[in-house]
């Protein structure tokens, strides 16, 4: 990365294979949204200490091209809402359990998938997901394996739902923590990164960032919340795509 005037240019930015390979050029801009607990520096991954992280966003300004880093490990699962397959379906509400490596917080035990035929195109892919499957404030989650004391990168996609003109936003979260332990205790060592998208600006925009695991942090949860929707309908919004997790800075 190259700081130009305050303004970062990412030049050569490697996608896996699983979410779309190639080399993506794009502007990035300063974090207009709340940050908890990341520490938000142009041009560079710094940070200190367990439960720290640097994130900030991106619009798309070009088509990916290039190849995939066959070396780099995906660290996720179903990160592109892939499966399962809607068929000849706009949409559907699926059963937590019926979708590979997610869960959610839904009372409903829902996660809703999409498809292009809902007026969106996917970012990757044919699917994407929204967050707010039946209400206001819920999230969706995976496990995944981490090592103790470790940087990890992360990556997705996030789009407003409504293109009207207004000053609504969709809000959304990416946090990692601890995987929860049966006790009922919150997630341990933390990092969680919201951003607010204008639902005037339909666009997918990429955040991305690392999260550094805390001591004996074998197992970290990563977790997508609808913080707010652009609609006054509190099932409408927060559109993702592409996560993808990994444990190298050169395959981002």
């Amino acid at each position: 990365m190259a700081d130009n005037g305050g303004i970062t240019m990412l030049k050569y930015n490697r996608m896996l294979a699983a979410i779309g390979a190639g080399t993506l050029l794009a502007t990035l801009a300063g974090v207009p949204a709340h940050a908890a607990g990341t520490g938000h520096r142009p041009g560079g991954w710094p940070g200190k200490g367990p439960g720290t992280g640097n994130a900030t966003f991106t619009a798309m300004k070009s088509k990916a091209k290039g190849k995939a880093a066959a070396v780099c490990r995906e660290m996720t699962v179903n990160g592109g809402f892939e499966l399962p397959k809607l068929g000849g379906r706009n949409y559907q509400q699926f059963d937590q359990n019926a979708v590979p490596g997610w869960r959610t917080d839904d009372p409903a035990g829902k996660i809703e998938i999409w498809s292009a035929a809902m007026g969106v195109p996917a970012r990757f892919g044919s699917q994407f997901a929204e967050l707010n499957a039946t209400g206001q404030g819920t999230s969706i989650y995976q496990d995944i394996k981490t090592k103790p004391n470790s940087k990890i990168y992360w990556s997705f996609w996030i789009r407003a739902r409504s293109g009207s003109a207004g000053t609504s936003v969709d809000t959304t979260q990416i946090h990692f923590g601890r995987t929860p332990k049966d006790d009922g205790n919150v997630n341990g060592v933390g990092s969680a990164f919201a951003y607010a998208n204008s639902s005037d600006d339909a666009r997918w925009k990429r955040l991305y960032g690392w999260y550094k695991t805390g001591p004996g942090q074998t197992s970290t949860r990563v977790t997508l919340t609808a913080v707010d929707s652009a609609s006054t309908a509190p099932g409408y919004g927060n559109l993702v795509d592409g996560l993808t997790i990994v444990d190298r800075p050169d395959c981002m």
